[in-house]
């Protein structure tokens, strides 16, 4: 036999034994079969179509459907509690809940960690209306003396006894008609008059209420998670908005508001210690400066933010706001804790137009927002102007406003301040000490006159960059024995250096502020959901990668 023979028989050997292992596990192409391969759609039919059709000849397992359970039916037992309420509440502790909830709002150092599955809003009774609850009657006319077996009321109680009193006093309530109705013509008069005024105020002092304005803070308001309302330490009750802290506390709960007073190197330190006991007791309270180079307050407002995103895990970022008057520093803060000119700033209102985003951290965002003025009734236009929120070479009389700059500042102060000459310091007005300055630094007009129209703006414009001091100090509070009325020589930053506000920096970066050491321990220490040192290792720089790298720090820590 030769050896092709041989080997044609070895393989077909090979060939048999691999067809007989492979019949048991080879897919059939019978008809009936599910498994077997189909050519395409529409061909044949589909595996579904076969199982269905062999189910057709399959019959009942007889002996399965007679055999006798081995355990017994369970039943469920006859009880009128699967009928009641459940999870209901009594009275006693609904009543508990609504105190301990009240309490916890009062309290601006307590947090809304996680929210319950209650119906909270049926609890809180802040926002009812109080001139729509019916009055009780029961207290003005108790139903015993009206209505009851010894005494019954039959008529209407008109407070007179008989037809002539009440003829009586119909007269005398037209006589007194009489003689108000001339007063009562010359205030409809000077309302007229009033109201002609408004008409005609200058389009200068409608600045920060328009509708675009408003729109911008509520796009900030809405996509914030931490709300930071910047105030001018001079004013807070003045820069302060209080109709969105309502908005905030009613519309808002499950958003934070922190108030930031920026500008602390203008004011004593006693100012300073007197504005956060008073402002800690409404929400967290931190004092701030303004300083790419020399900041202060920066850490503890950093720690407290990272606090913040602490208590935040479940959200991939957490956004900041700042918001309120303008020309507070909204911008230079957000500079200061990124430690480089991220947003444009200057000192002069309105120079942010709409709001933008600012990266702190990989989880933390800062929203820069437009300077929004508040409605307030007590606002006047000397008090815009003062607060710096119009331009003073925008104004038409901007002399008119020097008498408020000089009673706020004091004789003395403005005298010290541009160096007059003792033999000028007799002025009795605003317009002869405007006269004076004019001839001082030569602002003269054809034949020698003062113009005092340009000094007048450069006082405006020192008073709001804060070369005159002032502030307004809280009601009620004077200077303690031993502490003058005199401005911090010295600011430790939080490089640990000394170092007092420098006006050119002020001018070059904007609106910078600063701050004291007594803001952020009693903010930060009840938050509760971070650690104070480690927040307060971040680098003055603020650079964000640094800040970074220290939240990598803290979670390895963790």
């Amino acid at each position: 036999m030769s050896k092709r023979s041989a080997g044609l028989k070895t393989l077909n050997k090979k060939h048999l034994s691999t067809s007989k292992s492979n019949a048991a596990t080879r897919k059939g192409k019978s008809s009936t079969h599910d498994t077997r391969d189909t050519a395409g759609k529409g061909f044949g039919r589909s595996n579904a179509t076969v199982r269905r059709l062999a189910m057709y000849n399959e019959k009942p397992d007889v002996e399965k459907m007679n055999a006798t359970p081995a355990e017994p039916v369970v039943r469920i037992e006859p009880s009128r509690k699967w009928f009641n309420n459940t999870r209901v509440v009594t009275q006693g502790k609904l009543e508990q809940f609504r105190q301990t909830l009240a309490k916890s709002k009062e309290n601006p150092r307590s947090v809304l960690v996680k929210a319950t599955k209650l119906p909270v809003s049926l609890f809180d009774h802040s926002g009812e209306v109080s001139h729509k609850r019916a009055a009780n009657l029961l207290t003005v006319s108790p139903y015993s003396e009206t209505f009851s077996s010894s005494r019954r009321q039959k008529r209407a109680n008109v407070g007179t006894s008989d037809l002539a009193e009440l003829a009586e006093r119909a007269k005398r309530n037209h006589a007194e008609y009489e003689e108000t109705k001339v007063q009562r013509d010359y205030s409809l008069t000077e309302d007229l008059r009033e109201e002609e005024y408004k008409s005609q105020v200058e389009a200068v002092m409608l600045k920060g209420t328009s509708k675009r304005i408003w729109g911008e803070l509520y796009k900030v308001v809405d996509s914030s998670d931490v709300l930071v309302q910047v105030l001018d330490i001079r004013d807070p009750m003045g820069t302060r908005c209080y109709h969105l802290e309502k908005h905030i506390k009613r519309d808002r709960p499950f958003k934070h508001l922190i108030l930031l007073l920026n500008k602390c190197d203008l004011v004593p330190t006693w100012v300073t210690e007197k504005w956060i006991k008073i402002l800690s007791k409404d929400f967290p309270t931190v004092a701030f400066k303004a300083s790419v180079k020399h900041p202060f307050g920066k850490r503890s407002l950093i720690g407290l933010l990272r606090q913040y995103a602490e208590m935040m895990k479940n959200r991939r970022h957490v956004s900041v706001g700042l918001i309120g008057y303008p020309n507070v520093g909204k911008s230079s803060v957000i500079n200061t804790l990124r430690g480089k000119k991220v947003c444009t700033s200057a000192p002069i209102p309105g120079e942010t137009k709409v709001w933008q985003y600012v990266d702190l951290t990989s989880k933390v965002y800062l929203i820069d927002c437009p300077g929004i003025v508040a409605n307030n009734s007590d606002g006047s236009e000397t008090d815009k102007v003062i607060r710096g929120v119009v331009r003073a070479e925008k104004l038409d009389s901007p002399e008119d406003y020097i008498d408020r700059v000089i009673e706020l500042v004091g004789r003395e102060k403005i005298n010290k301040c541009y160096k007059i000459p003792e033999e000028l310091q007799d002025w009795s007005s605003a317009i002869e000490f405007l006269e004076t300055l004019a001839r001082q630094w030569g602002k003269l007009m054809k034949g020698g006159e003062p113009h005092i129209g340009p000094v007048a703006i450069r006082l405006i414009q020192d008073l709001q960059r804060g070369k005159l001091p002032y502030f307004v100090p809280p009601a009620g509070e004077n200077a303690p024995e031993g502490e003058a009325d005199e401005l911090p020589q010295e600011l430790g930053s939080d490089e640990g250096e000394g170092t007092s506000s420098d006006q050119g920096e002020s001018e070059d970066e904007g609106e910078e502020g600063a701050s004291d050491a007594h803001e952020a321990g009693a903010t930060a220490e009840d938050k509760g959901a971070g650690d104070a040192d480690a927040a307060g290792d971040a680098d003055a720089a603020g650079d964000a990668d640094a800040a970074d790298a220290d939240d990598a720090e803290e979670d390895e820590g963790n």
